[in-house]
């Protein structure tokens, strides 16, 4: 019995080292060299694995660079001097890059906004957009619940009276925040001067309907677009639209803002 288990151990542990020494074999034969400029790539990438390029992670987007040719200008997180380091490794002259920041077109606080019912479903922006807009009559406002603040890897985003708002020095422009809101009141944009002027509301209700419910929303009232040949607002919808090229005039478009009769033109 000793010498059929023994023979029974001996057998077993010379299975083991054939299959090591087949799959050591398999591995050096059919292993596919990476090129090296991914590591490269991956390694001045920040690493936050954010997922604001549209890459699953940095290691991903390194990949797609170098084996696809994706546009090394994605990452918006990058410091300025790994950005110009990857574009010397694949080649290419850096263009000018513009940070993008989350914007919440929105400015109802919690005291503005006026209820049809009391919600008492589940505490989500997105139940409570399903449950009949969570008893807000505005059927476009922010509900107010933090599925945005919840989805937010990075901690940028808080509730504060019914609003979410933005700490700029931890957002990654990752998008999250956006894909999380179901009323779609949160836009990413550039920020390529000093100050980003954008229209705090999502509303398309006429302006009767609006002075009814919100004090804060956009009326439509033309008056930015009226006085502004240049074009910096346009009202399509019963909106006021920016037009997000034509911010360098600051001094113009802060004209335009005073004027504004519901201050729904904001800036950061």
């Amino acid at each position: 019995m000793n010498n059929l288990m023994l023979s029974s151990v001996l057998s077993m542990a010379g299975l083991a080292v054939l299959f090591a020494s087949v799959l050591a074999f398999a591995d050096k034969k059919l292993k596919v060299k990476e090129d090296p400029r991914v590591d490269e790539i991956n390694h001045l990438l920040p690493g936050l694995n954010c997922g604001g390029c549209g890459f699953l992670s940095c290691h991903d987007l390194a990949e797609h660079i170098v084996k696809e040719g994706a546009d090394p200008a994605r990452c918006h997180v990058i410091s300025n001097e790994n950005r110009e380091k990857l574009f010397e490794i694949v080649g290419a002259e850096a263009a000018a890059a513009y940070p993008k920041v989350p914007l919440v077109h929105c400015a109802a606080r919690s005291e503005n906004k006026e209820p049809v019912a009391e919600y008492s479903g589940t505490r989500t922006c997105r139940s409570a957009d399903l449950a009949f807009g969570g008893g807000m009559r505005c059927e476009y406002g922010c509900t107010g619940f933090g599925d945005c603040v919840d989805a937010c890897p990075f901690g940028a985003l808080r509730m504060e009276n019914g609003l979410p708002e933005v700490d700029m020095q931890k957002c990654t422009s990752c998008g999250k925040c956006v894909a999380a809101c179901p009323r779609d009141i949160i836009s990413l944009q550039e920020k390529k001067h000093e100050k980003l002027f954008y229209v705090a509301c999502s509303s398309r209700d006429g302006a009767p309907r609006v002075r009814e419910i919100c004090p804060v929303g956009c009326i439509a009232c033309g008056i930015c677009e009226k006085l502004s040949p240049e074009g910096f607002f346009k009202v399509t919808d019963n909106l006021s639209h920016p037009d997000y090229s034509k911010q360098d005039r600051r001094e113009e478009i802060e004209k335009l803002r005073a004027k504004c009769p519901t201050k729904v033109i904001k800036e950061v």
